[in-house]
């Protein structure tokens, strides 16, 4: 029995429905309890933003938390130079531009110094992965079909399935800003006037079909 192998790349884009603001706060000081309560207070400073803009503060979730030593090489030695205090939180949005556009707003308006990163992605990714595997499938049948005719054979009854055991790759868009003053976003609009690319997710499949003459 002859055996056709035919691998067929699936790849889907769709339109972004969520965003995930991260937010990286950080501060130094010599002085240990002053760094602390130096991180807390622009932390604060970010959750009354959050409020004023009509969201729900307790949203924003920590994602990681930090203080370090920062040191200075002399003469041959590490010297403490300043305690470095850093909070990473997060929080997930709907695509709206409207909302984002206020959120963004009031945390301009802040004084939180917060370095914000903003990824795109789509909210049910299982749906997602599934048009990728049907495109991938479709795709590798056509694959199949092209090639049995190009070579005056029959194709006939599939006989086998190959999935790599990988997840899809599904590739999220991102974008970045600095928000350490209320002078930053003078022009709200133009300044958060994003339009970000669609995600973008692909797999491969491997299918086995039975030719004839």
């Amino acid at each position: 029995m002859r055996m056709l192998k035919v691998q067929g790349k699936g790849r889907v884009n769709l339109e972004p429905d969520v965003v995930t603001l991260s937010f990286d706060v950080e501060t130094k000081s010599k002085d240990y309890a002053e760094c602390l309560q130096s991180l807390n207070a622009r932390a604060e400073d970010l959750r009354t933003s959050m409020t004023a803009a009509g969201l729900d503060r307790a949203e924003l979730k920590t994602s990681a938390f930090n203080v370090r030593v920062e040191t200075q090489y002399k003469d041959g030695q590490h010297i403490f130079a300043s305690y470095c205090a850093s909070h990473n939180m997060k929080i997930e949005l709907p695509v709206d531009k409207e909302l984002l556009n206020r959120a963004l707003r009031q945390i301009a308006q802040g004084h939180s110094g917060a370095e914000i990163k903003l990824n795109f992605s789509v909210k049910d990714k299982d749906a997602l992965r599934k048009l990728v595997l049907l495109d991938a499938v479709r795709t590798a049948k056509n694959n199949a079909e092209t090639l049995a005719s190009a070579s005056g054979m029959k194709l006939g009854k599939l006989q086998q399935i190959d999935y790599g055991w990988s997840e899809v790759h599904i590739y999220d868009r991102e974008a970045s800003m600095i928000c350490d003053a209320p002078a930053v976003m003078q022009d709200v609009d133009s300044a958060t006037d994003i339009e970000p690319e669609d995600v973008t997710a692909e797999d491969i499949v491997t299918l086995v079909y039975e030719i004839s003459e």
